[in-house]
């Protein structure tokens, strides 16, 4: 029953989201592709993200390595994708109670301290060897601040805002939406830019398991003497990382000033 599932969830991931996912991001013209990600940056938080956005990621383009760049931010997106998906309502439903917030808590704290190669065991021995083997070993790895700082983002709301939203007569379902969500989204950015980050470190380390993106070649020129090389994948994986960090911890500073929650 467990190899039927984990086969049919392989094959769907593989042909219906992945592949046309990763093609799709790589028929986008180079110039146009900078300028979707200078748009996010800024919408994120304004014009100087943006600028950093490109210059950034100019620089990934001219290094000769633009399409194995992409590949490895679709990896990433995707892994990030699903970990928010289920990392975020994980934390929203441990928070509702202070020994379900503890226990997960404590599980969030095992979970950082193995090697981040261990989680690519259980992704080999349900998915193969393949592209949704690397994405699942990244999502267990990024889903774990999510689920942290969901839970301790909702849990530092002042309780008076709790109490004035059950005064109103609000339900469960609109004092999260318009109470507790709002003033914990800065800190579950946090838990999601660390995400991001804890992805782009992971996909390096799945290049193990045989990948098409950056990390594949870097493990390639380990043991040989192309230094050069080797610090212009390392430096494009850097980049495009410190891209998606400047803008979004820009914002949870920005938001939470705005909020009063420093």
């Amino acid at each position: 029953m467990i190899k039927g599932t984990t086969e049919w969830l392989r094959w769907f991931l593989n042909v219906k989201v992945l592949i046309p996912f990763r093609n799709s991001l790589l028929a986008i013209p180079t110039p146009a592709f900078i300028l979707m990600v200078v748009a996010f940056a800024y919408w994120v938080d304004g014009r100087k993200p943006g600028i950093y956005a490109a210059v950034f990621f100019t620089i990934v383009a001219f290094s000769g390595w633009w399409d194995r760049s992409v590949i490895t931010l679709c990896t990433v997106i995707s892994a990030v994708t699903l970990a928010t998906l289920i990392g975020i309502p994980l934390g929203v439903v441990a928070a509702r109670s202070s020994r379900w917030s503890n226990n997960i808590l404590f599980a969030c704290d095992t979970a950082q301290t193995f090697p981040s190669f261990i989680y690519l065991i259980p992704a080999i021995m349900l998915f193969g060897v393949n592209d949704v083997a690397v994405v699942f070993s990244i999502l267990i790895f990024a889903a774990v601040p999510l689920i942290r700082y969901t839970i301790i983002g909702l849990s530092s709301v002042p309780p008076e805002m709790t109490e004035a939203a059950d005064m109103s007569g609000s339900t469960r379902r609109q004092k999260l939406l318009s109470v507790q969500f709002p003033l914990a989204l800065p800190t579950i950015a946090v838990g999601f830019n660390q995400a991001i980050m804890f992805a782009f470190f992971m996909v390096i380390i799945a290049a193990f398991i045989g990948t098409q993106d950056l990390g594949q070649e870097l493990q390639r020129t380990l043991a040989g003497t192309e230094l050069g090389k080797n610090f212009v994948l390392g430096l494009n994986v850097s980049l495009m990382a410190l891209t998606f960090d400047m803008a979004i911890s820009s914002w949870a500073e920005q938001r939470k000033e705005r909020l009063g929650l420093d």
